[in-house]
């Protein structure tokens, strides 16, 4: 298993663009459990309905676990689009 954190640096939190994005992400590691945790709470990173059943406030920190084939990939993968949406803690 590997494993990411993040923080939310958007002053409305988690929006439903960002996590469509890391939805069709996720949805690309076809042979991977993906799962977000934050603030106690468990969403699978696959389904918009989890991922927006969320409430990810600015300045909340979240953990990423990546099970599955090609863990480093995906990681990696993951890594970048974070970076790139400036959520990689």
């Amino acid at each position: 298993m590997k494993v990411l954190h993040g923080k939310v640096n958007n002053k409305i939190g988690l929006t439903s663009r960002i996590s469509a994005e890391l939805v069709a992400e996720a949805n690309r590691a076809n042979k991977c459990n993906l799962t977000l945790i934050c603030n106690g709470n468990t969403a699978d990173l696959k389904s918009i309905m989890n991922m927006m059943s969320l409430v990810v406030k600015d300045q909340d920190e979240f953990t990423i676990h990546i099970e599955g084939e090609n863990e480093d990939l995906v990681k990696a993968k993951f890594v970048d689009l974070l970076t790139q949406l400036k959520l990689l803690k």
